[in-house]
């Protein structure tokens, strides 16, 4: 059956159906929340500015400007019981290029509670497959951000230079990397390893192997064996020609932990899904559990090649004022059952395109010439 989609309504439904067949609920969230949970967990957010209001009982409430913060603040997950769930929201963020804020359409996949490798795994599968309903050209990069967090536990650097150096290493700022290893008058040894760390990316056994080389401490190696377990996996399910790694791409390290990952398209601009563990965000938040998902930015579906329908409905049916609703009804029934959505109306639509034409009359559906 044909019906005119958006890359984003298309989405929504396949997915629906697809997260719900590996036990995943539905879950709904309100539109507000207190402030202070955005407050406190800015780092947590994408932008700093929130749309509040005051509440008529005095409290100051936010648009959601995030929906994994307030499911982590709504979930009764512990270390016993797990939660799966998904959701299809809107948040309320600032726009970057007018400075308003913007109502953004986002959907998600949460798995919270008692979380194990297989845990982790179901949601990097889930993520593949997710990209792959939207587009079979897909790309997943992967990383194990611990990787870069034991090699910079290593160094001893004060917290600027830690978040400095952080931020280098996600911007790939070579020259930035450098500034640092000469102010910190570094060891030639771990400023190799920092020279590196930007270019940890590519096929999976390449990049493990070659991370492999440059570990200097037994963690790191245990990271990568962690990484190479999932890496195993995916490539028995047939997913490694649409996967890289790539160890610079470390989150807030004050709320994440472990494995992460962005997909993209081709064609669209930007990551158009991100995810990974946040056990420390569950932990900051007062909750003993463990989690993993990752966020659809539906918005940005729309901003590819969109085809343009030639037509608003495949079939317009022409009835008489007097004719029987039954007949009407049975009419458009057996129209649709020819693969083709339709509209019925008494006469035809100024403007409206069509590719068929019919007349119900005395119970007879005609199919007209045009």
């Amino acid at each position: 059956m044909r019906y005119n989609l958006r890359p984003d309504e298309r989405a929504t439904l396949e997915l629906r159906g697809l997260y719900e067949k590996y036990g995943y609920k539905k879950y709904k969230i309100g539109k507000f929340e207190e402030y202070s949970l955005y407050a406190t967990n800015r780092d947590f957010i994408i932008g700093d500015k929130v749309l509040t209001f005051t509440d008529l009982d005095g409290r100051l409430l936010a648009m959601k400007p995030d929906v994994t913060l307030s499911v982590i603040n709504n979930t009764a997950a512990t270390r016993e019981k797990s939660e799966k769930l998904y959701y299809i929201e809107n948040v309320y963020r600032e726009n970057r290029e007018s400075h308003c804020f913007k109502e953004i359409n986002q959907m998600g996949l949460e798995y919270m509670g008692r979380i194990d490798s297989y845990s982790i795994l179901e949601v990097i599968t889930l993520a593949a497959k997710s990209l792959k309903t939207i587009d079979p050209d897909y790309l997943l990069e992967i990383s194990h951000m611990q990787y870069t967090v034991d090699f910079l536990d290593d160094l001893g650097l004060d917290e600027v230079i830690y978040g400095e150096l952080l931020n280098s290493i996600r911007q790939k700022n070579v020259t930035e990397i450098e500034r640092i290893i000469a102010d910190a008058k570094m060891d030639e040894r771990y400023a190799e390893v920092l020279r590196q760390l930007p270019f940890l990316y590519g096929r999976m056994d390449a990049t493990i192997k070659k991370a492999a080389g440059l570990a200097v401490n037994d963690r790191m190696l245990e990271d990568l064996e962690e990484l190479k377990k999932y890496c195993g996996a995916l490539r028995s399910l047939g997913y490694s020609k649409n996967i890289q790694l790539d160890l610079s791409m470390v989150n807030d390290i004050d709320y994440y932990n472990g494995i992460v990952f962005r997909g993209y398209i081709r064609d669209l601009p930007g990551c158009v899904l991100a995810g990974g563990q946040y056990d420390k965000a569950m932990e900051l938040l007062g909750k003993d559990a463990g989690a993993v998902g990752f966020a659809i930015y539906l918005d940005e579906l729309t901003k590819g090649k969109m085809p343009v329908s030639q037509y608003d409905v495949d079939a317009l049916l022409i009835y008489d004022d007097g004719t029987p609703l039954a007949d009407i009804i049975r009419a458009v029934k057996a129209i649709q059952k020819e693969g083709l959505s339709v509209r019925a109306e008494t006469k035809e639509p100024p403007c409206l395109r069509f590719r068929y034409r019919y007349t119900l009359r005395d119970g007879e559906t005609v199919k007209e010439d045009i």
